[in-house]
């Protein structure tokens, strides 16, 4: 195959969680000019209708739905959305999710209950109802988002997030262990482990760049172009012989 078409991802339709910006935008934009067509989905309607028109004014056909990725009625009415526009889906990104640092001992089971219910079992749940379309197509590709501090805990001079991390770390466990079961319905399941990249998650630490970039090998922050083909890849026929790996994009941290 020529090399790029095994970087397209024409025909392919793509649902992406926590679409709307970030992250998830990121990922959007580079899945759009890679030809996928698009839902989005967030819990703002009208944050995800403004990214879905940025995508639409890449060519492509993008829809934006709201969705509570941590309740289950919305999932299952978001993947009938998908499915009614498209009749399958082909590429799934479980990107929605919570961050939250504070220590283990201050932090209140109300809010470790929140981000297990939204980075845990939300990507339970949209892993489930879309995998059985895939399952049925007997073809899918499912791209979890984990976290650099899934494999090393972050510094606490910047930020303390043991919480997090250990909802992180379980995506990572769950990547590995469902690649394993799913590859007999030709189904792929990969994990990306951003390091730093601005975004909402990590507004709260803009004061502290000049020290998070001496952290980092490479000298800087990661940004859109650094982030969006990592996703283009995993979700692109080349890597159809990849499963079951984390792909840290850290800019070094982890060395």
């Amino acid at each position: 195959m020529d090399v790029k078409k095994l970087f397209s991802l024409e025909n392919k339709v793509a649902v992406i969680t926590g679409g709307s910006k970030g992250l998830g935008l990121m990922i959007a934009e580079g899945f759009a000019e890679a030809g996928a067509k698009l839902i989005l989905c967030s819990r703002k309607l009208d944050e995800c209708e403004a990214a879905a028109e940025k995508m639409r004014a890449l060519g492509v056909e993008c829809h934006a739905t709201a969705c509570d990725v941590a309740k289950e009625d919305d999932v299952k009415a978001m993947t009938a959305f998908a499915l009614k526009q498209f009749g399958k889906v082909d590429i799934l990104v479980n990107n929605a999710g919570m961050a939250w640092g504070d220590e283990l001992e201050d932090t209140p089971l109300e809010r470790w209950d929140q981000i297990y219910n939204t980075n845990v079992r939300g990507t339970f749940l949209c892993t489930t109802e879309i995998g059985r379309n895939m399952i049925e197509n007997k073809s899918g590709k499912i791209i979890n988002l984990s976290s650099m501090t899934a494999f090393r805990a972050s510094d606490p001079a910047i930020a303390i997030t043991p919480a997090y991390a250990s909802t992180k770390g379980a995506l990572a466990t769950l990547t590995r262990s469902l690649a394993r079961y799913w590859a007999k319905h030709n189904i792929t399941v990969n994990g990306i482990a951003p390091g730093i990249f601005p975004s909402n998650a990590t507004k709260g630490l803009d004061k502290k760049e000049k020290e998070m970039e001496a952290m980092i090998p490479l000298g800087r922050l990661g940004y859109t172009d650094d982030f969006k083909g990592t996703a283009v890849f995993l979700a692109s026929p080349a890597a159809d012989y990849i499963t079951g790996h984390i792909l840290v994009v850290d800019g070094g941290m982890l060395t």
